[in-house]
């Protein structure tokens, strides 16, 4: 039997992404050896104890695992998800929380959730639901397949639809400059 092929990837954000890397090791571990091949691109986070660990991938290699992979595990930023469905892939995203410190805000919840009612993206905002994600990817990893050039049109509404939420956001205040 052939390995899963898996891509886990952070992103470039300096914020550590732990949880997305302790939740990978936990499912990897429980599955029987040999059955999962698992690579992470964790950042900043600490490195994954299943699998190969890279802190940071050259685009161009991130790409090529990204075709290569069966399944890519992401974290929920619009870069991440356009890739993976540009090499052909419907992502699994996971997106960071502010209140765990992985992110500013919670930007990626909102976008992430708009995405997965379009079907374009598998989300995953618990453990649980990312360990279903990747038993079905197990028993069917080709329903994680999607053609490239149909995934571009998906991405490029979803995109749109982002920046109508980011637009519709309240100002931040001015920075005030320091005075002595």
């Amino acid at each position: 039997m052939t390995p899963l092929h898996i891509l886990v990837t952070v992103g470039s954000d300096h914020h550590p992404f732990n949880r997305l890397i302790r939740w990978m090791d936990a499912w990897v571990s429980a599955q029987e050896p040999g059955t999962v091949s698992c690579v992470s691109q964790y950042g900043t986070a600490d490195p994954p104890l299943e699998g190969r660990g890279e802190p940071f991938l050259p685009h161009d290699e991130l790409e090529r695992l990204m075709t290569e992979a069966d399944v890519v595990v992401t974290q929920g930023g619009p870069m991440g998800l356009l890739e993976a469905r540009r090499c052909g892939t419907r992502p699994i995203a996971v997106p960071r929380l502010a209140h765990l410190g992985e992110v500013v805000d919670d930007h990626q919840v909102a976008f992430c959730r708009h995405l997965a009612k379009l079907g374009t993206i598998v989300i995953a905002e618990e453990s649980a639901t990312l360990s279903t994600a990747l038993a079905a990817a197990v028993r069917d990893h080709q329903s994680y397949t999607v053609e490239p050039t149909a995934a571009v049109r998906h991405v490029q509404e979803s995109v749109a639809r982002f920046g109508e939420l980011v637009a519709s956001l309240p100002p931040r205040p001015a920075l005030v400059p320091w005075r002595r």
